[in-house]
């Protein structure tokens, strides 16, 4: 049983998806949302993974705890596995209500790079007291969630992972930058993600002004939607960039249009590990990216891409102006950045992590 806040399009949200789907035929899996189904809910049920929306009310609400645990019951789950914060705090009581059931934590990343409170930390004292497997994606937020309470030696790190696909060729680019419209001298730096204030995305608008400057026919793809598409919007009309910015919002078709880019460019003021990073790997990108989070067990400064200071655009738009000008070392940096995707972040070697995981739970619970 997956716990999840919802299934609306995201990076956490696809890889609750891809355990349910790729461990299928060894695992049965209910996908309980905490809040709305979300868009990609009909994706999984078309799977064959059967989605509960709770459509959680604001506040604390011990009632969703009762039914996590009703819902575990039901259909005879041996795991509990949450994702998020919020998710582990009602699924943790979820666990305590439905004692023959195994718990599993994973962390996925950090909303904002604000100090936890000491309330948080106290609480989180008291959450991991009782058994269950923790789980980060990253060693650097394996090293967040220690400062906030859990016990070192209880979390383990299991890596994000992407199916690499096959390597992007020529034809696939050309076909990418025709559907964006790009001109063949466009010098093209995309991100995708969801917009949320995380995401820091204006900053990245604000870096593009600056390039333009010196690169003129720099362009800005940004593929994604969310609560913030408003605030991107008005730093591009505040930055006079209008002409220069695409917002795409929500495509499914996002990894068949990355090949059209020259750099994948990522902003974030905090990051697990980012899924989109990852894609644009595997599209054989050269990154830049902002130097957070797990971004750094990620990418490779000066052979897979460039790592600069979060809220930095100026520091963003000198490091998009190196690889503007030196296509030769786009090239390269992105075939590496392939090649490094190809052997520590796979898709797969994520899936065997939390498949031997669920095996060892079960097999603990007889």
């Amino acid at each position: 049983m997956q716990v999840v806040l919802s299934l609306s399009p995201g990076g956490t949200e696809r890889l609750v998806i891809d355990l349910a789907t790729r461990l299928g035929s060894s695992y049965r899996t209910l996908v309980c949302c905490l809040d709305e189904a979300g868009a990609w809910a009909g994706d999984a049920t078309a799977q064959g993974v059967p989605v509960v929306a709770l459509n959680r009310a604001p506040g604390f609400q011990p009632a969703i705890a009762r039914r996590i645990a009703q819902l575990a019951r039901e259909h005879g789950a041996h795991v509990i596995h949450c994702h998020h914060y919020s998710p582990f705090v009602y699924s943790r009581l979820a666990s305590w209500l439905a004692p023959r059931v195994g718990f599993i934590f994973t962390e996925h990343g950090r909303l904002s790079d604000a100090p936890r409170t000491l309330k948080r930390r106290m609480a989180n004292a008291v959450l991991t007291r009782f058994g269950g497997s923790m789980f980060a994606v990253s060693e650097n937020l394996k090293q967040h969630m220690v400062t906030e309470g859990f016990p070192s030696d209880r979390v383990a790190v299991i890596h994000n992972g992407v199916d690499p696909g096959p390597r992007p060729t020529a034809a696939d680019r050309e076909a990418a930058r025709r559907a964006l419209g790009l001109a063949a001298d466009d010098f093209a730096i995309g991100t995708a993600a969801r917009l949320n204030a995380v995401k820091d995305l204006p900053a990245l608008v604000q870096a593009l002004a600056t390039l333009r400057a010196r690169v003129p026919a720099a362009r800005l793809v940004i593929i994604g939607d969310g609560e913030e598409r408003s605030a991107v919007e008005s730093a591009i009309r505040r930055h006079g960039v209008a002409d220069a910015v695409r917002v795409l919002g929500y495509r499914p078709d996002a990894r068949a249009l990355l090949p059209a880019l020259d750099v994948f460019a990522n902003s974030s003021i905090s990051e697990g590990i980012s899924l989109t990073i990852l894609e644009a790997m595997a599209a054989a990108l050269p990154v830049v990216a902002t130097r957070v989070g797990g971004t750094p067990e990620v990418v490779v400064p000066g052979s897979t891409g460039l790592l600069v200071e979060a809220r930095a655009p100026g520091l963003m738009a000198d490091a998009l102006s190196q690889l503007a000008h030196n296509r030769e070392r786009r090239e390269t940096w992105g075939q590496a950045g392939r090649d490094r995707l190809e052997s520590s972040f796979t898709l797969d070697c994520m899936i065997a992590g939390y498949a031997r995981e669920y095996a060892r739970v079960c097999a603990e619970r007889g």
